[in-house]
Formats: C-alpha cells, structure tokens, sequence
C-alpha cells in the first residue's frame, strides 16, 4: 500500500510536466539530411584525385508564438563559409561538427507574407534554380533580412528582399560589410505554366584595398578576384583592387505537362566597381518528371564567370574548384531509389582561366537520405 502511495505522488508530480513537455514538444520541428558522396577531381596536369566526403546537417525549429519563431542548424565542414562538406581522411579522426545557422524569423501574422530574420540565416535572396553563379548554396550569411512576398492578383504575385550583412569585424578601422536588395514578381498565366523575372543590387563596403579576408596555407588567397599592391600608413601588402557593387537580372519560365516539368532558366551579373572583367552568366534548363520514389531530375547549365564579376569567395566552389575566371558546362542527374531517399550524379567540365583554358572536370557520386 505504501509503495502504491508513492507511485501515485510521483505519478501526480510528473503529470503536469507531462502535459508541459507535450506542449513544448507541438511547437518543435526536428529535421535533417545526411549525403555520402564520391568525387573524382581531374585538374590540368595535376594527378586525379578521388576523395569520399560526407555531409550532415541537423535542424532544430521552435515556434515561440504566433509570430515568432528561431532556427537552428549544424553541420559538418569547417570554418569554410562556402562548404559542409567533410572529406574522409585523419586516420579515422573525429569530425567537426559546425553551427552552421542560429537565427530568429519575424512574421507576423497582421502582415502575410513578411519575414523578418537576424543572425547567422538561411540565405535570404531567390535564386531561379538554385543557380549558384553569385553565391554558393551553403552560404549561411551573418546579419540582418527582410522578405515580403504577396499576390497582387490570382495570377501575378511580387517579392521583395533586403539584406544587411556583417562580414569582417575590425578591432581598429572600418568593418566590411554589405547592404543588398533584390525584387521581382511571378506571373502564371496558366496553372500549368509560370514565369520569373528579378533583379538585385548588392554593395559591398570597405573591402577595395583591404587584405584578403581568407587564407590558403597562411597565404593570402583571392579566389580568382584581382588584387593590388596598397601602401597604407608605412605599411605595403596586397589589397582588393576593385570594390563590388553588384547588379543581378535573373529569369526563369517553368511548364508542366502531366508529371513531366521543364523549366528554362538565366541569371546575369555586372560588377560596376571594377573597370574590366566584371561580368559573368549562366543559362540553363531543368526537367523534372514525378515525385518521391522514381522521380527523374535532369538539368545542365552554362556559365561563364570574369575575374571581378562577383566577390569570389562565395560563389560556387565546385564549379572550376571554387571562385571565379572560368566557364563551363554543368550537367546534373538525380533519381528517387524510395522515398526521401534519391541518388545524384553531377559532372562539371569546365576550363579554369578564360583565357588561359585549363582543364578542369569533376564527378561527383552522391547518396542522399533525410528526414
């Protein structure tokens, strides 16, 4: 009897912190992805390398109120703000597991359509097709964001986003940063059909002139960017030589016939701080056929990037191994083995230097689960 009397006093005591933990648990989202992949890199003259490399990702989503909510996610990788990649190498070492994103979301419910975010973030800006010819798909950048979306009518809706980024923080001299906004509108004349068009100004602060702010092997590295002697204060280094101030036009028209989607897609940039090689493009197609296990995704692109055409430390840093002064084909293949579960081919064949045409071709082999 007495131990009956004592189930039941620690049965009341958990109770409500049941009833407690069941609320909580209503407003949080648990989510991740996990990728094995095989890459085989052939560069120049250089010797092939072959590397297996992994990616994980774990997401955590909290709805606070109505209106307010916070994200969280870690990732493997490193301190590279344009990979989460995790190559499989050390002798079986432990890997880095990063925080890759922690940001707060602001949407109010008064204003449908407007999000409001701060901290390190999803990235904020659209991008047709994932196109990666400005900024790389694993870029979390570190700031401020303003999204608004809206539909002016049943068949034309508008968008509109703003950023202000914090890049580098200087104990003495002025921090670089970037201020950007972007805007366009989707109209879908028919249910089946859609088309895209956008553009974006993106002004970066206070790097012309200023040293490189990454390193390679404890070098200086431009990622195919310009740089120039600077004499500062009695002090002589190699600096940025252009500013970037971006301007992006971006366009996408999609159809869908039953199960089978086509999109056509282009993306255009111009870098007006810099006097020459300052503009980059890419054009591309996408087809996509059912959904879950046995989907068909096909895809292949062109582009072609100028030294200065965009800050070189984010763009995509697969496409001629990272950073800009190259173009190129990127032909991509994706397939549904079950469902949340699909395998994915990606071979570039590009050439590293416009003008100088080095060879450049990487596959990459991937195995994608999430959940």
């Amino acid at each position: 009897m007495k131990r009956l009397a004592v189930c039941v006093a620690m049965g009341a005591m958990l109770l409500p912190g049941t009833l407690r933990a069941g609320s909580w648990f209503d407003k949080v989202k648990l989510s991740g992805d996990f990728r094995h992949r095989h890459e085989l890199t052939q560069a120049g003259e250089k010797d092939d390398r072959h590397r297996w490399r992994i990616r994980a990702r774990l997401v955590v989503s909290a709805d606070v109120t109505d209106d307010w909510s916070m994200n969280v996610r870690l990732a493997t990788g490193s301190t590279d703000p344009v990979s989460t990649n995790q190559t499989l190498d050390g002798g079986f070492s432990t890997k880095g597991f990063m925080l890759d994103q922690a940001y707060f979301d602001f949407h109010p419910g008064a204003v449908k359509g407007l999000h409001v975010r701060g901290g390190k973030m999803k990235f904020p800006f659209m991008k047709v097709e994932k196109t990666e010819l400005i900024w790389d798909g694993d870029l979390s950048p570190e700031g401020a964001a303003l999204m608004y979306k809206t539909d002016v009518t049943g068949q034309v809706g508008i968008f509109l986003n703003s950023a202000f980024f914090y890049i580098d923080e200087r104990s003495s001299g002025d921090d670089t940063w970037m201020a950007g906004v972007q805007g366009g509108f989707k109209v879908k004349p028919a249910d089946d059909m859609h088309l895209v068009l956008g553009g974006g100004y993106y002004d970066y602060r206070e790097i012309e002139e200023v040293k490189a702010l990454f390193k390679d092997d404890g070098e200086p590295d431009w990622f195919g960017n310009s740089p120039k002697q600077v004499i500062a204060a009695g002090d002589t280094f190699m600096g940025y030589a252009w500013d970037y101030n971006l301007f992006e036009a971006f366009g996408e028209f999609g159809i869908k016939l039953e199960k089978v989607s086509l999109k056509f897609y282009g993306n255009f940039v111009t870098n007006t701080g810099a006097d020459s090689l300052n503009t980059g493009y890419l054009i591309g197609t996408a087809i996509k056929y059912g959904k879950d296990k046995g989907h068909v995704n096909l895809r292949v692109n062109y582009r072609e990037l100028e030294d200065d055409a965009v800050f070189a430390a984010f763009t995509d840093s697969d496409f001629i191994g990272g950073g800009t002064d190259g173009n190129g084909f990127e032909f991509g293949f994706g397939y549904g083995i079950a469902r949340k579960v699909d395998l994915g081919l990606t071979y570039f064949l590009n050439k590293k230097g416009i003008d100088d045409e080095v060879d450049y071709k990487r596959l990459q082999a991937d195995l994608k689960l999430k959940f």
